[in-house]
This record gives C-alpha cells, sequence and structure tokens, in this order.
C-alpha cells in the first residue's frame, strides 16, 4: 500500500504566503558531508558565549525555517530576546527571574544576535495533529519552498509522546518503516531530495506531567539514531529535562511538592509513581502540568539554538 502523503492541499496556501516574507538575496552553497553527528543539548549552552562573531555572523546568513506547535513558538520568542539593543530594552518576559531560586535572569541581549533569517511557521489547523501527520506535514509544506532555505526541520511536541502514543513503538512508530503512515524514512527520503540543505532532527518539548516511558523511549531513540548515523541534532528534552545547574528534573509524579511562584495554593503535589521520567524543568515553566516556557526556558533554548546554528555554520568548538 502506497504511503500517504497527507495535507497535501495546505502545502499549496502555506507556499503561497510563504513567498510574501522578503528573504535576503543568498547564493546556493552545497553543505559538506556530515562526518560526525552534531548534538546540541544541556551542556551546550555554556557554548553559547564563546561562539566567535565571524561564526555569528555565518548562522545569521542561514535561512532558517522551523514548524513546530506553541513551545515552537515560544522558542521563537526566546530568539527574539537575544537581538535586543540591550538586556535594558529587552521586554519583561525576556528576563523574569527563575522561579525556584529567584536567580537573575541568564539574558544577553545584543543586535549581533540577529535571527532575522531565521523563520518559526506553525502548523495548520487541520490534518496536522497526530505524529504521523506531523511528518507528512512537513513534507508537504517544505518541499515547495526548500528552495528559499539552507535549514529546514520540524519539532514534535510534548503532546505527541503522551501516554498511550505509538511514536515509539518498535513496529508502528517514528523509527519503523510504517507502509501506511510516514516515518523516519520518508523523512531521509525528503533530505535526500535535498542535499543543498541541512535537514535537522530535534527531540521533543516535555511538560510537567509529560515525562511519560513514551516520551522517554521515544527520545532515546532519537539520540541513538542522530549519533549512529551522523545526524544534526537539537536535543530539546535533555535541555528541559536539566536545571540551569546541570541537575536532572523528572515528572510531576515525583512525590515533591512544588508551589507556582506567589501562588502557594496552586501546587503540585502528585504521589510519587515509582517512575522517575525525564521532565521539564519548574525552571523553566510555571505550569503544573504542561509545559509552555518562561523567561529562564526561553532564553536557554535561543542560547542552545544559537549555538546549534554556529555549528551549523561551520563552528567547531
Amino acid at each position: 500500500m502506497a504511503k500517504r502523503l497527507l495535507c497535501s492541499t495546505c502545502a499549496i496556501v502555506f507556499s503561497l504566503a510563504m513567498t510574501q516574507i522578503p528573504l535576503q538575496a543568498h547564493r546556493e552553497a552545497r553543505p559538506p558531508a556530515q562526518t560526525r553527528p552534531i548534538i546540541v543539548d544541556h551542556t551546550s549552552i555554556a557554548l553559547f558565549d564563546r561562539i566567535p562573531d565571524r561564526y555569528i555572523q555565518a548562522a545569521h546568513t542561514l535561512r532558517m525555517i522551523y514548524f513546530d506547535k506553541s513551545v515552537g513558538a515560544n522558542i521563537d520568542r526566546g530568539l527574539d530576546c537575544l537581538q535586543h539593543t540591550s538586556v535594558a530594552a529587552a521586554p519583561l518576559g525576556c528576563k523574569r527571574p527563575d522561579p525556584v531560586t529567584g536567580r537573575p535572569s541568564e539574558l544577553v541581549s545584543h543586535p549581533k544576535y540577529n535571527r532575522s533569517n531565521w523563520r518559526y511557521q506553525w502548523w495548520p489547523q487541520r490534518g496536522c495533529g497526530a505524529w504521523y501527520e506531523l511528518v507528512s506535514c512537513f513534507i508537504a509544506q517544505a518541499g515547495p519552498i526548500a528552495a528559499q532555505y539552507d535549514v529546514l526541520s520540524f519539532q514534535f511536541s510534548y503532546i505527541e509522546v503522551g501516554s498511550g502514543s505509538t511514536i515509539a513503538d518498535k513496529s508502528t512508530g517514528f523509527f519503523a518503516n510504517n507502509k501506511a503512515v510516514n516515518d523516519i524514512y520518508d523523512y531521509e527520503g525528503f533530505a535526500a531530495r535535498y542535499p543543498d540543505k541541512h535537514v535537522i532532527l530535534w527531540t521533543t518539548s516535555l511538560s510537567r506531567g509529560i515525562g511519560t516511558a513514551e516520551a522517554t523511549e521515544f527520545n532515546n531513540q532519537m539520540r541513538a539514531y542522530a549519533r549512529a548515523n551522523n545526524k544534526i541534532l537539537f536535543d530539546v528534552a535533555d535541555i528541559e529535562a536539566h536545571d540551569p545547574s546541570g541537575r536532572p528534573c523528572f515528572d510531576n509524579r515525583d512525590g515533591v511538592r512544588y508551589c507556582e511562584p506567589n501562588n502557594p495554593n496552586k501546587c503540585e503535589n502528585f504521589p510519587d509513581d515509582r517512575h522517575d521520567y525525564p521532565a521539564i524543568c519548574p525552571n523553566y515553566t510555571t505550569e503544573m502540568n504542561a509545559g509552555h516556557l518562561n523567561s529562564i526556558g526561553k532564553v536557554r533554548l535561543a542560547k542552545a539554538f544559537w549555538v546549534l546554528m554556529a555549528q551549523i555554520a561551520g563552528w567547531t568548538p
């Protein structure tokens, strides 16, 4: 049975819309063959302050687009936070302190962190919900506009790795060779059609409640695949699941009471389920069950993204 390409009609609408976005003139250049994996995780954030200016400029000139849901929009706003003329000029939403420790914001703002060539795109509302639909929607939407970009990708959100998801299933999941739905083989097939592009991988976002066995297994599969096949991986899950000091964080069913800042009546107080699944740290979200990024989370993910793009541009820290 031929694999289905879902959301094909939205590609036409999307491509027409994207042609209205002005892009700087850019000379096509075939990227070098990837001979080693590039993995950006929580240990990579410390590299942000070490990126040489020439690679900051080289990263800026790369034309990039990624598709995501609401956490992707949070990362997009974090990238905006870094490009203000100064920290003082940045809005309050970029520089609130850590809600757990009270430590000041880690924001660094400078016009050199110009991300004007980097685009975030929300998924269409129809036909792009389940994980396998997102693979199809990415292929359908990115193909018509691939010539406009150097770096293309999408992220699965924490919604796609909730309890009961099939995304990590050995027979029917993303890393299985499915007959009826699109998976990693189709994603790689898309990348092969555009050898002059960087088509990168992401682990999922996480939430306080997801943390699940499915999320943990899928993200481990993604890391193993990226390392074994010399891929470029933005390990969002690893970044979110380690606090600013590098300590791991687990889901809100760990029996540890945590109350929302300035709201002592809104607390996590779930019984310990005896499973420690990696989850977004309370440092990065003020939500009890979900995982939208606060100021600290947005800035840390944005810094990590700059480290990623600088390495794609040729920096080898």
